[in-house]
C-alpha cells in the first residue's frame, strides 16, 4: 500500500469523511478554491548502479522516506525544517525526539511553527522514518542529509515556494522540480517500490527498459463542500471543507505519453 498521497487518492479517491479517515490527503487539497490547479511533479531516471529522482513540494515526504529506507546508517545528521500549521511538539515528544526539536510558534497573524535545523543535528534513522510515517497529518519535513558512505544524498529546499501567477516559469515542470532530489543506490525492489509509489496506476504500461519517467499531476475542482456546523470558525471552515473533482495523471516513459483521470472527493 502506497503511503504518498496521491497513490493513496487513486487508490481509494471517495474516503467516507476524509478530514477525519485521511487528514494526510485531505491537507493537500484545504487550500483550493473551484477551478484548475497544477500539481506535484516527479522525475525518476536510473543507470546500472543509481536511481536519481527529482520532485517538486508535495513529493519530499516520499524521497525522505526512501532516502531513509536506502540509508544503512543507524544515526544521521539533518540540516533543514520541520513545518507545520499546528504544534506538532506532543508528536514530536511521543515519538521520543529531543526537546531541541521542539518547534517555535510564528510571531505573525498566520499560524506556524517551525523546527530550524541550521547545523546539523544527529537523529536515530528509525525515529525519523517514525516521523516521516506518522507526521505527514501535520507536518511538512524539509530536510537533507547524506549517508556515511555517500550512497544516499537527499537535498530538499528549507522552505516551501510561493505560488505566483506574475511568473509563469516559476510553476513550469522544470523549475518544479529543483525542490527536492535524491541519488540512492539501484537495486530491483527498491526500483519496483517506487514506481508503485509514483505510479502504481500505470504499471502494467511501464516496460522493463526505459532511461526517464515524469509523472505530473493537475486538480480540476469542481464542487466545494462546506461544513453545516454553525459551532466552526471561518478558518475551521476552510480546513473542514471538502474538494471534489478530478485529478489528471499525465506520465511520460521516455518519449511516450499515458493519462489517467481519477474523479475523487478529499
Amino acid at each position: 500500500m502506497s503511503d504518498h498521497f496521491l497513490m493513496k487518492l487513486v487508490n481509494n479517491p471517495n474516503v467516507d469523511d476524509p478530514v477525519k479517515n485521511a487528514p494526510d490527503v485531505h491537507k493537500h487539497f484545504t487550500r483550493y478554491s473551484k477551478g484548475m490547479f497544477e500539481g506535484p511533479v516527479i522525475k525518476i531516471s536510473k543507470t546500472k548502479t543509481k536511481i536519481s529522482l527529482w520532485a517538486s513540494h508535495e513529493y519530499e515526504d516520499l524521497l525522505l522516506r526512501f532516502a531513509l529506507k536506502a540509508c544503512t546508517d543507524d544515526e544521521i545528521n539533518v540540516t533543514g525544517n520541520i513545518i507545520g500549521g499546528v504544534d506538532f511538539a506532543p508528536l514530536l515528544d511521543k515519538l521520543g525526539f529531543p526537546k531541541e526539536w521542539y518547534p517555535v510558534k510564528s510571531k505573525g497573524q498566520t499560524k506556524n511553527y517551525t523546527t530550524e535545523i541550521k547545523t546539523a543535528k544527529k537523529i536515530e534513522r528509525e525515529k525519523l522514518m517514525e516521523l516521516a510515517l506518522k507526521g505527514t497529518s501535520y507536518v511538512y519535513i524539509l530536510l537533507s542529509f547524506t549517508s556515511s558512505d555517500k550512497s544516499v544524498v537527499l537535498k530538499i529546499k528549507k522552505k516551501p515556494p510561493r505560488p505566483s501567477s506574475k511568473n509563469p516559469e516559476d510553476s513550469s515542470a522544470t523549475n518544479k522540480l529543483k525542490f527536492a532530489s535524491l541519488k540512492l543506490p539501484n537495486t530491483e525492489s527498491m526500483l519496483n517500490d517506487l514506481l508503485d509509489e509514483i505510479a502504481g496506476d500505470f504499471r502494467d504500461e511501464i516496460p522493463s527498459h526505459w532511461k526517464s519517467i515524469i509523472m505530473q499531476n493537475s486538480y480540476e475542482i469542481t464542487e466545494l463542500e462546506i461544513p453545516k456546523d454553525k459551532k466552526l470558525n471561518s478558518r475551521l471552515i476552510r480546513l473542514h471543507t471538502l474538494r471534489k473533482g478530478v485529478l489528471n495523471r499525465i506520465i511520460e516513459i521516455d518519449k511516450e505519453i499515458l493519462k489517467n483521470e481519477v474523479k475523487f472527493k478529499a
